[in-house]
């Protein structure tokens, strides 16, 4: 009978070990992308990952707020939430460095 009890006791810490290997932990760092709330390895992602923003050179603040605000649009971002907020901040400053 103990026997029985440390057998499944084993198997138990041995199962709960293996899944504790299968959990992915990321850091996300400087992934912008991933910071909006993008599924990494989505579409969506790459599509944000692979964007190359254009210089704010030659265009009014203006131009850039839209351009910015159509990039997050793009990446599946919903509008007037914190994630896309986050990203027209982001996307705006980028354009704006020239």
């Amino acid at each position: 009978m103990l026997d029985r009890i440390v057998m499944i006791s084993a198997v138990g810490a041995a199962a709960a070990l293996l899944g504790a290997c299968s959990v992915e932990n990321r850091v996300v760092g400087e992934d912008v992308c991933a910071g909006y709330g993008l599924s990494i390895g989505s579409s969506e992602y790459r599509k944000c990952r692979d964007q190359d923003a254009k210089s704010g050179k030659g265009y009014t603040p203006e131009q850039r707020m839209t351009a910015s605000r159509s990039a997050c649009q793009s990446y599946g971002i919903v509008p007037y939430t914190e994630n896309f907020e986050r990203c027209v901040r982001n996307e705006y400053a980028y354009r704006s460095q020239g």
